[in-house]
């Protein structure tokens, strides 16, 4: 079924999820337990399926802790608030190298919907075509949520860097 290999990219992005080490770990084995009961009906992308459930499970703990807001990037009041971030550099992240810390701190300013599309984008390299598979959204919403995050991202380094060298 599964290998160990395969078990401990699920557990990796469950924390990408969760940010908690034994929530994730509780949502793999719920996953797990869900996946084995559908076993009998033919699954054509087991990895996906799973990672699929995983997701969701995810987002029904957070509804039912209410401390998440699962929200659209394309909603109209985030495009006109103040948090919004016009594209202006296309530069590639793809390069870019960071330290753990520096990924500890950017995983904690990131949404859980944010920090998904960063695991599956950057972490697990899959193609945007992919994502969209997975995350069952159309393509466009993914690159353009994708470039959104790139260009935020580039800014917190940048903001860092400034602030690095000031003190």
């Amino acid at each position: 079924m599964f290998d160990k290999d395969e078990l401990n990219k699920f557990y990796r992005y469950a924390i990408s999820l969760t940010q908690d080490g034994d929530l994730a770990y509780d949502l793999l084995q719920s996953a797990l337990e869900r996946y084995l009961k559908k076993v009998s009906k033919a699954v054509e992308n087991p990895n996906a399926y799973l990672k699929t459930i995983i997701r969701n499970l995810f987002i029904d703990h957070e509804r039912r802790k209410k401390v998440v807001p699962m929200i659209s990037m394309d909603n109209e009041e985030i495009l006109n608030s103040d948090n919004y971030v016009e594209p202006t550099d296309d530069r590639s992240m793809d390069d870019v190298l960071i330290t753990r810390q520096e990924a500890l701190q950017l995983t904690k300013l990131l949404t859980p919907e944010e920090n998904e599309l960063l695991y599956l984008w950057a972490v697990e390299e899959y193609s945007t075509a992919e994502i969209s598979v997975i995350s069952q959204q159309p393509k466009g919403t993914i690159l353009s949520k994708l470039h959104r995050l790139k260009k935020r991202v580039r800014e917190q380094f940048a903001a860092d860097t400034q602030a690095a060298k000031k003190g």
